[in-house]
């Protein structure tokens, strides 16, 4: 491999002073082959000869070879002379000699010679000094221009003859700028190279050298080329619609970086015949260049309508943006409806929009009415959005009849158009609102009459479902039952009719339209026990007696029945006693007996049914209140007393008692039996009263026989009254 520069050193002697930089060729050719590269003559790193002396350089290789000159060195100059042989012991070698003559200081630079058809080669730097000119290049008084690009180096080339040289980099008016060799670097075969340059770097720049007292400069002005394109955009960005004469005028903007500069050309359908004038102009903000095109048609015709094209190019960066004209011919509305006069919302929308098919230029001014009002007055979730009329939060209320009012008063063209808004509403049923969660019981074999209200756009149906109670849970089972159905727009009333109740079960009401389902769930519990559950003492408790009680609760509404005695405790948790007791089930009710025996007065109190809500699983409770009834002997309460009574006349005896229970009383006539069909033929009734405790006697008769006279007694006892 060959090391060779790309640079040119400059000398500020008097002499003339070229260097070359020679290749390590030689270590390569003892690893590769004898002239695996071509060989220079030259042995030393830098060559220095005088200005206007020959240079010679001699070459030797494998193959043909070929010099590469600097770009100092003329391609035609009547100084340089090539001249090639063949060589070596048996000429199987290439040899060629430079010369050239006189050798001046733009002569300095890098000298290759290679092969033909290979890349190897052999490098040489030459500079050639010049006590009137320090740099290898002389400038005239334009500066020359240097890139400053994104990710790249920035090299200031003010390369010198002399390699000693003392070279300043000033920044103008005055900022001298030292090298660190880190990212400022100087290279007198170079220049200055900046490896990361900033913005600071931007603007004019000098190399600058003293010689003998004389200050010699390269002046370099720095560009950041920019081809970024931000943005393009015209001035309409959707359809442009005009009349036929009228003016049209579109601007395309163009934002670029800073530094940037970009080409805007429009191609049109009438461009070939000239008939549109375009002006450009430029400014600036503080972070970007606008750029601005103009295109103006004076007096539009048919012809001028079309796509109509902006192009923008920034080096290799293209944009472009479009837009197309119409022109009409005349003023015109064209109003219809989009899908029929009927046009349908569902309530709970967030929004809706009445729009109409509406084509008019120049644009109309449009008004919305609803039912004959302006609509947007009426409410404020109503608002136009160009020519659509939006209704937000559509409500069922927002049914109506809505007119669309168009016109154009310049040209006096006017039209209207009416569109019917349905709104549609989901079906709810009535009763959900107003009906009890507590579950209903109905009597059994009673005729029952079910109640569906359900409201709905469009009226909602109904059907009937059935769900049977099982024994244990709930078992699904739905089956469709026989309905009456009455429309009241927009409701719809749903009756159904229990002829005989005697299964319990869950009645389900089901109404449907287009917009969905409303259900309500009848709880129908058939039961023979009036309100579901009671409590009651089936007869009178005595001493020596039995008590019964009966609570009988409704089977698919109540469970865990049991009896309590409550004490004189405060709690009933804490007070009660659960007392023995008989469980029986039936088709519709549980049926819990408590039965004690032999009961004294101690047994009175209070007894409690309890049972649990199957629904509500809240505890429910009956008292009954239990008096035990004291035996108490019959007592006469005042002895009969002699009575004399004339005869015809009739006569009563009273014979009052007291004992627990009520005693019977029995009469006696000279110990016979008194009975009350009668005594010998006379009519004679006998009365007892049970809440006076007497009994009485009495015979009618036109006339009392002494037949009459005798003993009448009464008696009373508890052997009596069984």
């Amino acid at each position: 491999m060959v090391n060779h520069f790309i640079g040119l050193l400059f000398s500020t002697k008097y002499q003339v002073v070229m260097f070359i930089l020679c290749s390590i060729g030689h270590a390569v050719l003892l690893i590769r082959g004898r002239f695996s590269s071509p060989v220079l003559d030259v042995t030393e790193k830098q060559l220095i000869i005088e200005r206007n002396q020959t240079l010679q350089l001699n070459c030797r290789g494998r193959w043909e070879l070929q010099w590469v000159l600097p770009s100092g060195v003329p391609k035609v100059y009547h100084g340089t002379q090539i001249e090639e042989t063949r060589c070596g012991k048996k000429n199987n070698q290439y040899c060629s000699r430079l010369m050239l003559s006189p050798a001046l200081a733009q002569h300095t630079g890098s000298y290759r010679c290679r092969y033909r058809q290979k890349h190897r080669k052999q490098a040489s730097v030459i500079g050639v000094s010049d006590s009137q000119r320090p740099f290898v290049k002389v400038q005239s008084e334009i500066p020359d221009v240097v890139y400053m690009k994104e990710g790249e180096l920035l090299v200031f080339p003010c390369r010198v003859t002399n390699p000693d040289a003392n070279v300043s980099l000033i920044k103008y008016p005055f900022h001298r700028i030292a090298p660190d060799y880190k990212n400022i670097i100087w290279n007198s075969r170079q220049g200055f190279t900046i490896r990361s340059p900033t913005f600071f770097y931007i603007g004019l720049f000098s190399c600058e050298t003293i010689v003998n007292g004389v200050k010699y400069s390269n002046r370099f002005l720095t560009h950041r080329p920019v081809n970024k394109i931000l943005d393009v955009y015209l001035n309409s960005t959707g359809l442009v619609h005009t009349l036929q004469g009228q003016m049209l005028a579109l601007n395309c903007t163009v934002t670029a970086e800073w530094n940037a500069r970009v080409s805007i050309s429009w191609t049109y359908p009438q461009k070939a015949n000239g008939s549109a004038t375009i002006i450009r102009r430029i400014s600036r903000s503080r972070t970007n260049m606008l750029f601005y095109s103009v295109l103006t048609i004076n007096r539009l015709s048919k012809a001028d309508r079309g796509l109509y094209k902006c192009h923008v190019t920034s080096g290799p960066s293209k944009r472009e943006t479009n837009t197309t004209v119409i022109v009409y011919d005349q003023p015109f509305i064209q109003l219809k409806h989009r899908d029929g006069p009927v046009v349908q919302a569902s309530a709970g929308q967030k929004s809706f929009r009445l729009t109409p098919k509406l084509k008019a230029f120049p644009a109309p001014e449009v008004i919305w009415l609803k039912d004959g009002m302006v609509a947007a007055e009426q409410c404020s979730r109503y608002h136009v959005d160009r020519f659509s009329l939006v209704i937000l939060d559509v409500a069922e209320e927002d049914a109506g009849i809505y007119t669309i009012l168009t016109g154009i008063q310049q040209y006096g063209l006017f039209q209207n158009l009416t569109l019917t808004l349905v709104v549609n509403v989901k079906p709810q049923i009535g009763e959900k609102t107003v009906s009890s969660r507590q579950p209903g019981t109905v009597q059994r074999g009673s005729r029952q009459a079910l109640h569906c209200t359900s409201h709905g756009v469009p009226p909602p149906q109904i059907q009937w479902l059935w769900h049977r109670c099982p024994p244990k849970g709930v078992f699904v089972c739905i089956f469709a039952c026989m309905q009456e159905l009455f429309f009241v727009f927009p409701q719809t009333v749903g009756v159904l009719t229990v002829g005989k109740a005697l299964i319990s079960g869950i009645y389900r009401c089901v109404a449907s339209n287009l917009m969905g389902i409303d259900e309500l769930d009848i709880r129908f519990y058939v039961t023979d026990v009036k309100g579901g559950l009671i409590a009651s003492l089936e007869e009178e408790p005595r001493e020596g007696g039995d008590l019964r009680l009966v609570c009988i609760a409704n089977r698919h509404l109540y469970s865990d029945l049991s009896w309590y005695r409550l004490t004189n405790q405060p709690t009933t948790s804490e007070g009660a006693s659960v007392l023995g007791v008989e469980l029986t089930e039936g088709q519709f009710s549980h049926t819990l007996y408590l039965l004690l025996k032999n009961v004294t007065a101690q047994d009175s109190g209070t007894y409690r049914c309890s049972a649990t809500h199957l629904l509500t699983g809240e505890h429910t409770h009956l008292d009954t209140a239990v008096e035990i009834t004291v035996l108490q002997a019959p007592v006469l309460l005042r002895n009969l007393s002699d009575h004399s009574v004339n005869v015809s006349n009739s006569v009563t005896l009273r014979c009052p008692a007291r004992g627990i229970p009520h005693p019977r009383i029995t009469w006696y006539k000279d110990q016979r039996k008194l009975q009350q069909e009668g005594y010998k033929g006379r009519l004679v009734s006998v009365s007892s009263s049970q809440s006076n405790a007497s009994s009485g006697f009495s015979e009618e008769k036109e006339e009392i026989s002494e037949e009459d006279s005798g003993e009448l007694t009464s008696h009373a006892g508890c052997h009596l009254i069984y």
